[in-house]
C-alpha cells in the first residue's frame, strides 16, 4: 500500500557519491568472513537480516517493489529495476512534489532529474523555433522592437520555464504511487544469487527459489537463456540493463547509468548441442537460426555504432537435457561464449 507523504520530506535525484556499494549486500568486515567468502556463498555473511519483499505479476512479467526504502536501496546499490513512472531511477514522487520549501522558489543549483532536463531542453527548442519565426516576420514587416519589449518577452519566457519545473502550492500531500519493476532475470538474481529478495505471488504466498524458477519459465519466454547471460555478466562485475531500445538484449555499464553511457550491447544467440534435445525447460523458438542473415547482423552492428556501443555476440551452448537437474546443476551445464564484433572500415586498414 502506498503512503501519503508530505512533499517537504522528499529529496532530489541521488548524487554520484551515494553509489559506493556495487551490490545490496553488507558483508561482515572480519578477516575470517573475508577469507571464507572465497569458498562459500556471499549470503552466509550478510549482516542485514531483513529481506526485500516483491510481488510477481504474471501479466507484466515483472516483480514489483512497493516500499520506497527498498526501491532506493536496489537502485543505489547495483542499479536494479526501473521506476514504472520514470525513465530509469524512480524519481516520479520527487518530480511531482513541492521542492520549494515554502518559499515559492526552487533551490538554486538543485540537481534536476533526467525527465526534467529533457523537458527543459524541449522548452528551449520551442522558444528558439518561435524566435526564428518571429525574426522572419519582423524582417518582412520591417518593424522596430524597443529594448523594453525584448526584456519583457525574455522575462515572460523565463517565468514559463520556471513554472514547468516547480509547483505553486505549498505543503501538498502527494500519494507515492510509483513502484520499482524488476525483470524476471533481475528478480531471480537477487533471490537466488544474492539471497536478499523474497518473491510473493499476487495472493501473498511466498515462492521458493525452485517455484520462482518454474514460474518464470512458464510466463517469460526464453527465461533460462536470458538469465544465464545476465548471471554471467553480473558475475564479471558489469551492470547489466535491458537493451530493448537499442535492438539488443542487454547493455553493459562499467559502473552504472549515472556515471557514463553503456559501452557494450549484447545480443543472445542460443546453440543447441543436439538435435534431439529435451525442450521441457528451454524455449525452442527463442531466436532460432537468426544468424543466417548477414544483413540482419550488419544492420544491428550499424545501429550500435551510431549510439557509440560495441556489439557483443553472446553464444549460449544449451545442454541436451536439464530435466532432472537442480537449479545450480542446470546453470553449470550451460556454457557461455562471447565475441566482440566491430565494423570494418577499409580506410583504417591501410
Amino acid at each position: 500500500m502506498s503512503n501519503l507523504i508530505k512533499s517537504s520530506l522528499t529529496s532530489g535525484p541521488t548524487k554520484k557519491s551515494s553509489y559506493k556499494v556495487p551490490l545490496p549486500l553488507s558483508l561482515s568486515p572480519s578477516i575470517l568472513s573475508r577469507f571464507l567468502s572465497y569458498f562459500t556463498p556471499f549470503t552466509l555473511f550478510t549482516t542485514s537480516t531483513r529481506k526485500i519483499k516483491g510481488k510477481y505479476d504474471e501479466k507484466t512479467q515483472a516483480v514489483i517493489i512497493c516500499n520506497r526504502e527498498d526501491m532506493e536501496k536496489l537502485w543505489k546499490e547495483g542499479f536494479f529495476g526501473k521506476g514504472n513512472l520514470s525513465r530509469s531511477e524512480p524519481t516520479w514522487f520527487w518530480r511531482n512534489s513541492n521542492n520549494d520549501n515554502g518559499k515559492g522558489k526552487r533551490k538554486e543549483k538543485q540537481k534536476l532529474a533526467a525527465e526534467q532536463i529533457t523537458e527543459q531542453r524541449r522548452i528551449v527548442r520551442k522558444r528558439n523555433k518561435k524566435g526564428r519565426v518571429n525574426q522572419v516576420q519582423n524582417m518582412s514587416k520591417v518593424q522596430q522592437i524597443t529594448k523594453e519589449e525584448v526584456q519583457e518577452k525574455e522575462q515572460d519566457e523565463e517565468q514559463t520555464i520556471e513554472q514547468t519545473l516547480t509547483q505553486e502550492e505549498e505543503n501538498v500531500l502527494l500519494e507515492d504511487i510509483e513502484t520499482l519493476m524488476l525483470t524476471t532475470q533481475e528478480a531471480f538474481f537477487l533471490c537466488y544469487g544474492l539471497g536478499i529478495l523474497d518473491i510473493y505471488d499476487l495472493q501473498d504466498n511466498l515462492l521458493s527459489a525452485e517455484e520462482s524458477w518454474k514460474s518464470f519459465q512458464i510466463t517469460s519466454s526464453g527465461f533460462i537463456i536470458r538469465y544465464i547471460v545476465y548471471h554471467y555478466f553480473r558475475s564479471l562485475g558489469w551492470v547489466v540493463r535491458c537493451g530493448m531500445k537499442f535492438g539488443v538484449d542487454y547493455v553493459l555499464y562499467e559502473k552504472g547509468p549515472v556515471f557514463k553511457h553503456a559501452e557494450y550491447a549484447v545480443i543472445i544467440l542460443p546453440i543447441h548441442t543436439s538435435q534431439n534435445f529435451d525442450n521441457s525447460q528451454v524455449d525452442v523458438d527463442f531466436r532460432n537460426n537468426c544468424m543466417t542473415s548477414w544483413s540482419w547482423m550488419m544492420n544491428l552492428n550499424r545501429v550500435c555504432v551510431q549510439v557509440k556501443k560495441s556489439l557483443v555476440l553472446c553464444y549460449v551452448i544449451i545442454p541436451s537435457t536439464t530435466t532432472y537437474l537442480t537449479i545450480t546443476e542446470c546453470i553449470k551445464e550451460y556454457k557461455v561464449r562471447h565475441v566482440l564484433v566491430k565494423r570494418c572500415i577499409p580506410s583504417k586498414l591501410k
